[in-house]
């Protein structure tokens, strides 16, 4: 790659990586991402949000919550990594 090619994006990316800041920024694309496609609803009785090394872990307050977003767990993951535009989220925990 050329150096006159690259992108404002791939410096910050480099400089994230550099500064051991990618996983948070990772992190707070998938959680932006989760709340943009669940909805204010099921946001508000999201308890926790949490994603570590492809593994996305929802805590819902009401077990009927957490039922349904079970049922819908695949679902779930292949629209983040639409949105995410990348296989970021391999897995989803509903806890």
């Amino acid at each position: 790659m050329n150096w006159e090619d690259r992108t404002a994006d791939y410096y910050i990316q480099r400089m994230l990586r550099q500064l051991n800041l990618a996983d948070f920024a990772t992190e707070m694309q998938v959680e932006r991402a989760y709340k943009k496609l669940a909805g204010d609803l099921i946001v508000r009785f999201t308890q926790s949000i949490s994603f570590k090394k492809g593994t996305l872990r929802l805590r819902f307050l009401t077990a009927a919550l957490r039922h349904e977003m079970s049922l819908r767990r695949e679902s779930l993951r292949q629209k983040m990594n639409e949105e995410l535009g990348a296989d970021v989220v391999h897995n989803i925990l509903i806890l």
